[in-house]
C-alpha cells in the first residue's frame, strides 16, 4: 500500500506540469491521510509493517506520515488564498510536492542511509522557502543560519555511519536495534557526534538561535512547515538513534537533560519580553521540543509515548498559531504586538481561535497537549523529583506568554482605526482543520499503547 501512496505522491508532481489547481492537491492530501487512518485499524503490536526492502512504518512513525499529508494539504490551502493565481504558484507547488516526497520517505525508511540522506535533503526545499518567499531582506541570514547549524554536524555524522557499516555489515534499523544494545559501547564524544544532529535539528538550547530566525523570515507556508515537520525530524530521529544506542544513552543522556531543562525555562523568560507575535510562538516551539526532548532522555517507554504524542499536538498547534499571526500580518501589515492591539473590536470573530491555540499552546484541558504535557510531567518527576521545581516554573511561564499574547492582541486600546479586509471562509476552515484533530484525538487515545 506505501508503494501505491508513493507512485500517486510522484504522479502529483508530474501533475504540476499541467494542473495548477490547488484545490486537487490538498484534496488529495486529505484523501491519502484518511486512506492512510485506515490501516491504523489492523494494527499489529509493536510491529514494524515492511513494505519493501528499505521501507516500512511502525507505530512511532505512523501519525507523524499522516501529520506530514495533513500539514502539507493545510499548506497548498494556504497558497490559494492569493486573489492570483500567479507562475510562481507552479513553483510552489513543486517545491510542496518535492517536499511531501522527502517527509514520506523519512518517516517510512528502515535504512538508516536512506534516514540520513532524506533528514539532510529536507533542507533544501525549507532553503528555497525561506530564500524566493521569504518576507524580509534578513532571509539570507537565516538561511544562512538555517544551513550552517544543520549542516555542520552531519558530515561527521555520515563518516560515523559508515564506521557503523563496516562494524556491522548493515543499515538495516531492525538488525542495528538487536546488534549495537548489546555490543557497541563508546565514549562522550562518539555519542555528540551521533546525536548532536538530532539535538540541533530539534533544536536544543544553545543551538537554537536558527529557529525564531528561520520562522520571522519565512512566509506563512514555511513558518508552518517549518514548526510542524521539521522540528519533528529531530525528534523522531532521536527516537531511533536511542532505540537503537540504548546503553549509551544511558550513560551520558542526563547532561543533554540538565541542558534541555534550564534551556526551557530561559527560553521561557525570553518569550516574555518578545515583542513580535511571529517570533514568540516561535520560541514557544523552543520550549515545548525541549521538554519532549527531557522526556525521551528518561529512556522510559511511557516517555517515548508522552513525546511522540506532543510531536502530533505541537505540530497541529504551533502550525495553526502561525498561521493565525500571518492573518493579522495582512490586514495590519505589522507583526508587532503593539500594531495588533484591541484587535477584538475589529475581528471579532478571530477571538475564539485564538483563545482556543493559546490555551492548547500551554496545554490546557481537552486538548492533545494536556495529555502529552501530563503525562512527560509523570516520566519527568518519577526519573527524578527534584525537577518538579524546574517544571513548575515551566508550565508557570508557559501559562504566562501564552495569556500574554492572547490578553495583548485581543484587548486594549486599538491602534488601527482604519477598517480591516474581511476574514475568508478558508481562513477559517483551514483553523478548523487545526484544531479539530487537537481535540478530536483525545477521543482515541488508542495509539498511546
Amino acid at each position: 500500500m506505501m508503494t501505491k501512496f508513493i507512485f500517486v505522491i510522484l504522479f502529483m508532481n508530474l501533475m504540476v506540469l499541467f494542473n495548477k489547481k490547488v484545490m486537487f492537491y490538498y484534496n488529495i492530501c486529505y484523501a491519502l491521510s484518511l486512506i492512510f487512518l485506515f490501516k491504523f485499524l489492523f494494527k499489529d503490536d509493536m510491529l514494524w509493517v515492511n513494505l519493501s526492502l528499505m521501507f516500512g512504518y511502525d507505530l512511532y512513525s505512523f501519525f507523524l506520515l499522516v501529520l506530514s499529508l495533513w500539514i502539507l494539504g493545510l499548506m497548498f490551502m494556504t497558497i490559494q488564498l492569493d486573489k492570483m493565481i500567479s507562475n510562481s504558484d507552479g513553483k510552489k507547488l513543486m517545491v510542496f510536492m518535492i517536499m511531501l516526497i522527502i517527509l514520506v520517505l523519512f518517516f517510512s525508511s528502515m535504512n538508516l542511509m536512506l534516514f540520513y540522506l532524506m533528514f539532510e535533503l529536507s533542507l533544501i526545499p525549507t532553503f528555497m522557502m525561506i530564500i524566493y518567499w521569504g518576507m524580509n531582506f534578513e532571509r539570507l541570514t537565516a538561511a544562512y543560519y538555517l544551513l550552517m547549524y544543520t549542516m555542520f554536524i552531519s558530515l561527521p555524522l555520515l563518516i560515523y555511519m559508515m564506521k557503523l557499516f563496516k562494524l556491522n555489515g548493515s543499515f538495516d534499523f531492525n538488525l542495528l536495534k538487536l546488534i549495537m544494545m548489546e555490543n557497541f559501547k563508546f565514549g562522550w564524544w562518539d555519542y555528540m557526534i551521533l546525536f548532536m544532529a538530532f539535538y540541533i535539528k530539534m533544536p536544543i538550547y544553545m543551538f537554537h538561535v536558527w529557529l525564531p530566525k528561520a520562522h520571522v523570515e519565512a512566509p506563512v507556508y514555511g513558518s508552518m512547515i517549518l514548526a510542524a515537520i521539521l522540528l519533528k525530524l529531530g525528534s523522531y530521529g532521536l527516537l531511533r538513534f536511542m532505540e537503537m544506542f540504548m546503553y549509551n544513552s544511558y550513560m551520558y543522556n542526563y547532561v543533554i537533560f540538565s541542558v534541555g531543562i534550564i534551556g526551557s525555562i530561559v527560553i521561557s523568560l525570553v518569550c516574555l519580553i518578545q515583542i513580535d507575535m511571529k517570533s514568540l510562538v516561535a520560541y514557544s516551539s523552543v520550549v515545548h521540543m525541549n521538554v519532549l526532548m527531557c522526556s525521551m532522555m528518561t529512556l522510559m517507554k511511557l516517555g517515548f509515548i508522552s513525546a511522540y504524542i506532543m510531536m502530533i499536538s505541537h505540530g497541529l498547534c504551533s502550525s495553526g498559531l502561525f498561521f493565525m499571526v500571518n492573518l493579522y500580518y495582512e490586514r495590519s501589515n505589522s507583526r508587532l504586538l503593539f500594531f495588533n492591539k484591541g484587535m477584538m473590536n475589529l475581528l471579532p470573530s478571530m477571538s475564539m481561535w485564538w483563545f482556543i491555540l493559546c490555551a492548547s499552546n500551554f496545554s490546557f484541558p481537552f486538548s492533545l497537549n494536556f495529555i502529552s504535557e501530563i503525562l512527560m510531567i509523570m516520566v519527568i518527576i518519577s526519573w527524578e523529583v527534584f525537577m518538579m521545581i524546574y517544571l513548575m516554573i515551566i508550565c508557570f511561564f508557559s501559562s504566562a506568554y501564552s495569556l500574554y499574547l492572547y490578553s495583548y492582541v485581543q484587548h486594549g486600546f486599538v491602534y488601527s482605526e482604519e477598517r480591516l479586509s474581511l476574514i475568508n471562509l478558508k481562513d477559517y476552515l483551514i483553523l478548523f482543520i487545526h484544531i479539530y484533530p487537537l481535540i478530536m484525538l483525545i477521543l482515541n487515545l488508542s495509539f498511546l499503547y
